[in-house]
This record gives structure tokens, sequence and C-alpha cells, in this order.
């Protein structure tokens, strides 16, 4: 099997605000039946094409969304994947002002942050998992 590929295989720093975020969009990529590599490139493509905040992700039209995903080699699933990219960064604005380092600093267990993460469609056990082995514990409840 091969080995995971890390936060930090993508050069991010999941102690950030940033980091948190760009993790997130990563786990939510890595956490559907695709190919790592497949994850990892409709990450760069996102990251290259500065979609760096929730608000980049909820406009009406999909289709620059689903574009991105498709030029980023994210082919399976992408029109799936579009809507809950959508829903889950939709979720992340109302409930937690779009801010990722919110959700996980005011939770007070990485459970609370692994439950908060799956109340978001299309986000099950194991996205949230893959997103909290980087997540430094340190982190947690601090806010």
């Amino acid at each position: 099997m091969a080995a995971l590929i890390t936060a930090a295989d993508l050069g991010i720093d999941t102690s950030t605000d940033q980091g948190l975020f760009d993790w997130l969009l990563a786990s939510l990529l890595f956490g559907r039946p695709v190919p790592q590599q497949a994850a990892a490139s409709a990450f760069r493509k996102f990251r290259e094409d500065g979609w760096d905040t929730p608000s980049h992700f909820t406009a009406d039209d999909r289709h620059p969304l689903w574009h991105e995903l498709w030029d980023g080699d994210y082919h399976r699933l992408s029109s799936v994947m579009s809507e809950e990219l959508r829903d889950v960064m939709r979720g992340l604005i109302a409930d937690y002002d779009g801010s990722v380092a919110r959700l996980v600093r005011t939770a007070s267990t990485r459970d609370e942050v692994s439950q908060r993460l799956q109340r978001f469609k299309g986000v099950g056990p194991k996205t949230a998992e893959i997103f909290l082995r980087e997540v430094p514990e340190v982190l947690i409840g601090t806010g």
C-alpha cells in the first residue's frame, strides 16, 4: 500500500489558520474513493488558482468549481464533489464565520471536531479522520 499523502507533502502548515483551511479542503478531496494523486493534484490546482477561502466555493454557478476539479485531474466524482465542496463551505461560513480555525479551536475534544465536521453534508467519519490526523492537539479547545 502506498504511503498516505500528508499535509507536509502538500506544503500545508496546519498550525496556521490558512493551513487548517487548506488541510480541510485536501481532506475533503482525499475522503472520496479516488486515487490519492488525483486528490493531491486537485488540491494543488485549487491552491495555484487562488481558491483559498470558503467564499470561493459558494457561487451559485457550480461550473467554475466543476472545471477546477476536472482541470486538477479529479475526474471521478467531480460533479458530486463540486456539490459537496459548495455545501461544506456554505456550512463553514454559516456556522463558523468561514473559519476552520474557529471550528477547531472552539471544540473541546478531537471527537467534537469530528462531530462538527460530520454535520456537513457529505462529510463522513473517514474524511473527519483524515483531517484530524494532521491537526495539532494544542489547537483544540484554545478559542
